[in-house]
């Protein structure tokens, strides 16, 4: 142990409620006067209290399950009040069950709370039940076995909202789902943050990141091709790398594995947007998105050239799919998809096939000078030699003055160097007046 009294205490402050607060102080101040014994019987009574508040904060926003374990221990009550003795024994045992209630039915907690939670009961009951232990010999923690529990009932139950683990998932999707929900990854982490996905356990974490990737292919589902989807991903891989990666590199194999055609591009887009998406993939997963790429329909694959570009491994296969583009696809890339990089060789290509004044303006208009700011001086010293190394029909075609015309504004290259090579390759008459002789 290395917390501190001094370190319990200002633990305290996280819990959620001035009640909590109350609960846990008696503890504190059976720890302080060092009465271990009633420190861990009273952290214990805490937690009890802390779990039926939860139990009817649930049961008052309708949760139905919360609602039949707060009839059930009102019905407990009502007896003990009308001197029912069946009433004590009932409650009594609903106590006793109560931690496996909360594990079982409102996924409270993961595994090894319900474990440190467990030792907090059976240690309470050591402390209580002199019955327990030999004649004349009380059981005596240490103060260490009562500082833990009190630390343990703090972080467990106490500091934690009353959101079981289906509750939690809900609550999640209708965030995610929103318009209003930020397309940044920075700001969806505040979002989430500020969620029952802060200080989540292993289980909410993993159901988050099955109900994003499988609500993301259901058609009825809030979640259903949101782009939402993927940012909340990398969000909660921000949070939980560990969990989120071992989670996503089995889900996400399912997933490319089972997904219909249909939404196959969806998924091939998911896998190569997600914080390491691509890196999980088996490579019967990586094969099947090489696939699509090579042979998917034309107007999916233009959608996400751009993302799958952007995976090194995928570069070539993309390289090897826009260079067999044909023009109106290839301009439909630039144009309606942002293609760049990917797009560049082809649109040269097709410059250097230009036979006629209303090719070229077509694709310097279309491709070349939407890709301007990818080319560089090379290209632009190719592109001016095009009309004598390839008899493309570039002389003349006004698509070649207003391309000319944002070289020199761009200063990529020289104007000396410029008018030299526009002179050696027809393009003379492009120079000014006192430039041509």
């Amino acid at each position: 142990m290395t917390e501190t009294l001094a370190d319990i205490e200002a633990m305290s402050l996280r819990c959620r409620s001035d009640q909590s607060k109350l609960y846990i102080s008696e503890a504190l101040q059976c720890y302080r006067a060092g009465a271990y014994r009633a420190a861990i019987v009273t952290c214990w009574i805490a937690v009890v209290f802390d779990l039926i508040d939860k139990i009817r904060e649930l049961a008052l926003a309708g949760d139905g399950t919360a609602k039949a374990l707060e009839e059930k221990h009102e019905k407990y009550i009502e007896q003990i009040e009308a001197g029912n003795p069946q009433g004590i024994q009932s409650a009594l045992e609903f106590e006793r069950d109560i931690l496996e209630t909360c594990r079982k039915d409102l996924e409270f907690f993961d595994p090894q709370q319900y474990v440190d939670l467990g030792r907090l009961k059976e240690d309470r009951h050591r402390c209580a039940h002199p019955s327990f232990q030999k004649v004349g010999v009380p059981y005596a923690p240490s103060a260490e076995q009562a500082r833990l529990h009190i630390r343990n009932a703090i972080f467990h139950v106490l500091s934690q909202e009353p959101i079981q683990g289906k509750a939690a998932l809900a609550e999640l999707k209708t965030m995610v789902s929103s318009a209003y929900f930020p397309m940044e990854t920075d700001k969806a982490l505040n979002q989430l943050r500020s969620s029952s996905l802060n200080s989540a356990n292993e289980a909410l974490v993993k159901g988050f990141i099955d109900q994003l990737l499988f609500g993301f292919f259901t058609r009825e589902d809030p979640l259903f091709y949101k782009a939402q989807v993927m940012v909340s991903l990398n969000a909660a891989h921000e949070m939980y790398p560990a969990i989120a990666e071992e989670r996503l590199r089995k889900q996400l194999n399912k997933v490319l594995r089972d997904v219909p055609d249909h939404f196959f591009p969806g998924a091939a887009y998911l896998a190569t947007t997600v914080t390491q998406g691509w890196e999980v993939l088996e490579e019967a997963g990586r094969d099947k998105l090489r696939q699509f790429i090579q042979n998917g329909p034309t107007n999916q694959v233009l959608e996400g050239l751009n993302t799958f570009s952007a995976v090194p491994d995928l570069a070539p296969v993309v390289e090897g799919r826009v260079g067999a583009l044909e023009f109106d696809d290839l301009a439909t890339a630039v144009e309606s998809h942002g293609v760049k990089g990917p797009a560049k060789e082809r649109a040269l290509h097709f410059l250097s096939e230009s036979y006629s004044w209303d090719r070229a303006n077509s694709v310097f208009s279309k491709v070349i000078l939407p890709l301007f700011d990818v080319l560089t001086r090379d290209d632009i010293v190719r592109i001016v030699r095009m009309p004598t190394e390839h008899n493309s029909d570039l002389l003349g075609a006004h698509g070649y003055e207003l391309f000319l015309k944002k070289v020199r504004e761009s200063g990529l290259i020289e104007d000396g160097e410029l008018n030299t090579l526009l002179r050696e390759n027809g393009a003379g008459y492009l120079l000014p007046q006192d430039q041509r002789a």
